[in-house]
């Protein structure tokens, strides 16, 4: 039992607080090449890792009722989700890796003055 309107309004402060932030695992691999992406970009990033996190379960559902994903990672770029790391939700949201592949990435990472 949560409460869930302090967990968005976590979730909000904290996608607003830094240009890139990731919700991640930490022994998950897909959040683990995540943040291996944004270090090789050189960005500055905030991971939150939820399984060290008291309410990381309750973070993690209102993050699948936001995004329509309960996946880790969750990738947000100045305060939008971008996906997770290989795929996303579409076009809107295509996760890191395709990001990265088709150039928008460092677009992105230069727009919130995270390199």
């Amino acid at each position: 039992e949560y409460d869930a309107t302090s967990i968005d309004a976590r979730i909000e402060r904290e996608v607003q607080s830094d240009g890139v932030v990731l919700y991640s695992f930490t022994g998950c691999p897909f959040c683990k090449k995540a943040k291996e992406v944004l270090a090789e970009e050189g960005a500055r990033f905030t991971a939150i890792e939820l399984d060290l996190d008291d309410d990381g379960g309750a973070v993690r559902a209102r993050l699948g009722a936001r995004t329509g994903r309960t996946s880790m990672p969750s990738v947000w770029i100045g305060g939008r989700y971008y996906g997770g790391c290989n795929d996303g939700s579409g076009a809107e949201a295509p996760g890191l890796l395709p990001l990265r592949d088709s150039g928008k990435l460092r677009t992105l990472l230069r727009k919130v003055r995270a390199l």
